[in-house]
């Protein structure tokens, strides 16, 4: 590789971590040809990317970009998993990891301006994906006009019952 190929390199993955919510660091150790095409399907799955590069690359990209505490994290065999939906990404990573325990691991990496270690990620993929989070988010602000109107309802619903037993008390139709 060049010194000129290296720089383009470099500068590509700076514009990716730099534009990435969360980037977890992996390290796939002896996978398979067909575990890693089916690691990077998944990772495709959840809207992610994976990108495995040189350490010494990774490295200058990190501190281009600012990145230095995460410099720890670029050991041995590394790939970036890099996305702009944190917790499908995590939940992705920890289900492969638990598929094949000793075949990946997750070093940590960051969730937007905050480090993450390993503990974080797991808690991190607990979490419910964002369109679930959304909707319970719509559910609480709806339940209370949702209430009152239903309040509201019940007046002339009630007043309406009690003209029809009225009706029906005195013989009329109703």
């Amino acid at each position: 590789m060049t010194h000129e190929e290296k720089k383009t390199v470099v500068a590509e993955l700076s514009e990716m971590l730099r534009n990435a919510d969360c980037t977890f660091f992996v390290n796939i150790i002896g996978q398979t040809v067909a575990e890693v095409t089916e690691f990077r399907r998944r990772i495709r799955g959840s809207d992610s990317h994976l990108r495995q590069v040189k350490n010494t690359l990774t490295r200058l990209a990190l501190s281009e970009i600012g990145r230095g505490d995460a410099l720890h994290l670029v050991d041995g065999p590394t790939a970036l998993a890099v996305s702009a939906h944190p917790v499908e990404l995590s939940k992705v990573l920890v289900g492969f990891t638990k598929d094949h325990e000793d075949k990946l691991e997750i070093r940590g990496g960051w969730l937007f301006d905050k480090m993450l270690d390993y503990p974080s990620v797991l808690e991190l993929s607990k979490c419910p994906p964002q369109h679930e989070m959304r909707a319970k988010a719509l559910g609480l602000l709806a339940a209370p006009m949702i209430n009152l109107l239903s309040l509201l309802n019940q007046i002339p619903a009630s007043f309406l019952r009690v003209l029809r037993a009225r009706i029906s008390i005195e013989g009329g139709e109703g």
